[in-house]
């Protein structure tokens, strides 16, 4: 019996790892390829912020520079993101075994969490929310556990869980919300002062540590500035109308995470179809958190459970609030604790009931169907690409709708020798990694010139990119014509409403070309 159960959970395990299998050979867009330049400069010895610049923190970049440490190549990044989300999803499992006593429960938590993770859309894999579920999830169960000590284990786990939440602050700055959400939750289970001070310090310990790193390398001002643009761009409203902005956003976060079942699957290239049925499983996931979260609430045994598994995903709801928009991505932080939740749904209550007790497998069964009929035309279009035509990445780059950065990256690796540095001014930072040119500026992407809300710390960034640009001179300046990467984008008018970069390129560049929707400027001689 022992045998066929081993068999069985290899099959299993088989199984989920061919539904993930085809995101290495997904192509990268706008937010993978900014992790990936600055990975690039952090890789080749730069400083995050001094060197590279991107809106959010550096520990996905950095991520990024370990991914790519032997191979600079799109399928090195997302193989690496796979190994990532394969241990979160079985840290996922253990937690919910410690946490609801079921070995099934953990199983089906982690089962869910990879699925869920495995079906995104291309735009969402290897993002900083995949990346900082496992801190999330490191931080939850270091918590759980101190619960089983009174000597100083305790003070170990606890220390530990509050380290795991300070990393948060490294990924994107409100993260760190959650290790003030389990300093309130140690406080309450603990009822003494110190088991909360112990989750502050491990928080203080890492954030230390990061702060530190800008200190030693001399970028602690740029630093600041970064928290300045992160600050100036939170909404800045009177409380009225705050809270109705609060209030109406959060029926449009929860109608959207709704919609996700109707959200592309990998999505990169349109000769695939899309596989709606069953909603892509989310219905049924959500059934199994409702039925997870009653059951575990319900239960005297398992309500301290129940509780900071709700608790955890309420704190993700509010981090998407916070965050004051909605990109499908965002909502990512949100499935490790639905999928733990949908895992209490498996513990063991014994319910009298018979239509109890197969609730929920039909629901976990439904659930994976649809995910797996959403993957199946991008399993066998994969499969049918790599293994039976034997086409390589680059082929299959220039198959999907990113392939005009792909084009623009082989004209530079051409056209620049090694040493030369180049500067794209648009929202396509991939082309650098692509490329393995160096950016002439510390700016991937120029967005923030746009969205910055607050005048001095934009004009101190747009400072910053004149400065680098005279001080290290491209080879080739490339402008994206209007309409690209996306329809409202407006580069030209960006670059003109910078006068001194403008004059700049006007004086030191001419024009030599194109190259699909982008324009090319060549420095004279």
């Amino acid at each position: 019996m022992r045998v066929i159960a081993l068999g069985l959970a290899m099959l299993a395990a088989l199984g989920l790892t061919a539904i993930g299998l085809p995101q290495v050979w997904y192509p990268m867009w706008f937010d993978q390829g900014a992790f990936a330049a600055c990975g690039d400069v952090l890789r080749r010895g730069g400083v995050f912020l001094r060197d590279c610049w991107d809106v959010r923190g550096p520990l996905t970049p950095a991520l990024y520079a370990l991914a790519t440490a032997l191979e600079p190549t799109q399928p090195a990044v997302f193989a690496f993101n796979l190994a990532w989300q394969a241990t979160s999803a079985t840290l996922l499992g253990v937690l919910a075994w410690r946490m609801f006593g079921s070995r099934r429960s953990g199983m089906v938590a982690g089962a869910l969490l990879w699925l869920t993770m495995a079906t995104l859309n291309y735009w969402s894999v290897a993002q900083a929310e995949g990346f900082a579920n496992l801190c999330f999830i490191a931080a939850t169960l270091c918590v759980w556990e101190a619960g089983r000590f009174i000597d100083r284990r305790q003070t170990r786990w606890l220390f530990a869980g509050g380290a795991f939440a300070g990393a948060l602050f490294w990924f994107k700055y409100p993260f760190a919300l959650y290790a003030i959400v389990l300093m309130v939750w140690a406080l309450a289970q603990r009822r003494h002062i110190g088991a909360a001070a112990l989750v502050g310090a491990g928080a203080a310990l890492t954030t230390a540590l990061g702060s530190a790193y800008f200190l030693i390398n001399g970028a602690l001002e740029d630093l600041l500035l970064h928290l300045s643009y992160a600050i100036a761009n939170f909404h800045n409203k009177p409380l009225d109308e705050r809270w109705a902005w609060l209030t109406g956003l959060f029926w449009v976060e929860i109608t959207t995470f709704v919609q996700i079942g109707s959200t592309p699957t990998a999505g990169f290239k349109d000769t695939v179809p899309q596989v709606q049925s069953l909603g892509r499983g989310y219905p049924f996931i959500m059934l199994l958190v409702a039925l997870g979260t009653v059951r575990s609430l319900w239960s005297s045994a398992r309500r301290e459970a129940g509780g900071l598994a709700v608790l955890w995903l309420l704190t993700t709801m509010l981090l998407n609030l916070w965050q004051g928009h909605s990109y499908r991505y965002h909502f990512i932080i949100w499935l490790p604790p639905m999928a733990l939740l949908a895992g209490a749904a498996f513990a063991d209550l014994r319910p009298a009931r018979l239509i109890a007790r197969l609730a929920a497998p039909a629901l976990f069964v439904a659930a994976v169907a649809g995910q797996v009929l959403a993957m199946w035309p991008w399993m066998r279009d994969a499969y049918d690409n790599v293994v039976v035509q034997g086409k390589s990445p680059h082929t299959l780059h220039l198959e999907t709708k990113e392939a005009a950065q792909l084009l623009l990256a082989e004209f530079l690796r051409d056209n620049a020798a090694p040493a030369d540095r180049v500067a794209v001014f648009s929202d396509t930072p991939v082309v650098y990694f692509l490329a393995q040119r160096q950016n002439a500026t510390r700016f991937p992407y120029l967005r923030w010139a746009d969205e910055s809300r607050d005048a001095d710390v934009r004009a101190a960034l747009a400072e910053a990119y004149l400065s680098d640009l005279t001080r290290n001179p491209p080879r080739f300046f490339v402008l994206s014509r209007d309409g690209f990467p996306w329809a409202s984008a407006r580069f030209i008018e960006t670059w003109k409403g910078m006068p001194d970069v403008h004059r700049f390129v006007e004086d030191n560049y001419e024009y030599i070309g194109e190259n699909g929707p982008y324009i090319l400027f060549h420095r004279r001689t």
